[in-house]
């Protein structure tokens, strides 16, 4: 990004071929997603300190539940359920239960490895196999930097507050396999965390919640994934506290939009595709209005 007089006033970039390709404007918006816009701002020179930080993933597991009848999880609307019993547990955050298509590829990253052999008995009940997947609105924050060669670097652990609410979550899920008549649950957790609810008795789910406590909710030791990446850019008040202000243009530089993901200035506990949209038209407005 070409920045003069504290303004965005165009880009530099290079193609596949190695060909130099510059476009002069009079703004430019960043929208290249939450993990590339704070890499992008940062290779520009930006230096707030917010540029970045405050990284939200709504990271998500599964509870898998083995059923008698054939349900055929690939067939059909992909999501049709959620709820939102546990969605305050506290201050607001907390998560969803929603039902998830069971499409092989989106099945297996999220399935305990025990082996080839249980992952082939796993395969071979898949069609029988219902999961429910939970969704964390996450508190605490992960952090983007950059590399030597300006590539994006991840950095984001679960903390403790989230794992309890995590916990409730897998509690909760294999709640509701039993009520539906699941003959065997079990969780994402790289251990064999399983029971059968007819056939181990009452206090069978305790057991199990104290199965996945043993083997924890840390790095390696369940399977997390994220598809609502937010926040590295976030919007708010003042340069001390945010990337953008209000109308989601950089503190740093005038005439630098962030129109993505980035510009939350927290998980938004739903799917943010809507808020996404929303958060650039309103930009794009406010852009309209200042270069009119």
């Amino acid at each position: 990004m070409t920045v003069e007089g504290g303004a965005a006033r165009g880009v530099v970039a290079t193609t596949d071929a190695g060909h130099r390709l510059t476009v002069r404007s009079r703004a430019v918006v960043a929208a290249c997603g939450a993990l590339q816009t704070p890499a992008l701002l940062k290779r520009s020179g930006l230096t707030n300190p917010n540029v970045g930080k405050h990284l939200r993933l709504h990271p998500a597991t599964a509870v898998w539940g083995i059923y008698d009848e054939e349900v055929r999880p690939w067939e059909g609307v992909m999501q049709a359920l959620y709820s939102d019993q546990h969605r305050n547990l506290h201050d607001g955050y907390g998560l969803k239960y929603e039902t998830a298509a069971g499409h092989p590829h989106l099945a297996i990253p999220f399935m305990p490895w025990r082996g080839a052999r249980s992952h082939h008995e796993l395969m071979q009940a898949l069609s029988h196999t219902v999961v429910f997947g939970i969704l964390l609105r996450d508190r605490d924050a992960g952090e983007v930097r950059i590399d030597r060669d300006g590539e994006p670097v991840v950095r984001y652990r679960l903390s403790d507050y989230d794992a309890r609410h995590l916990r409730v979550g897998i509690d909760g899920a294999a709640q509701l396999h039993e009520a539906a008549g699941a003959q065997r649950i079990f969780s994402s957790q790289s251990d064999w965390v399983a029971y059968d609810p007819q056939r181990d008795g009452a206090s069978a789910r305790a057991r199990f919640m104290s199965d996945a406590d043993a083997c924890g909710y840390g790095p390696g030791r369940i399977q997390l994934g994220s598809f609502h990446i937010m926040g590295s850019a976030r919007m708010g008040g003042s340069p001390t506290t945010s990337a953008c202000d209000a109308n989601a243009q950089t503190w740093d530089v005038r005439d630098l939009y962030v129109l993505d993901g980035s510009a939350f200035p927290t998980a938004s506990g739903v799917n943010p595709q809507i808020s996404i949209q929303a958060i650039a038209h309103m930009g794009a407005r406010a852009l309209a209005e200042r270069l009119a």
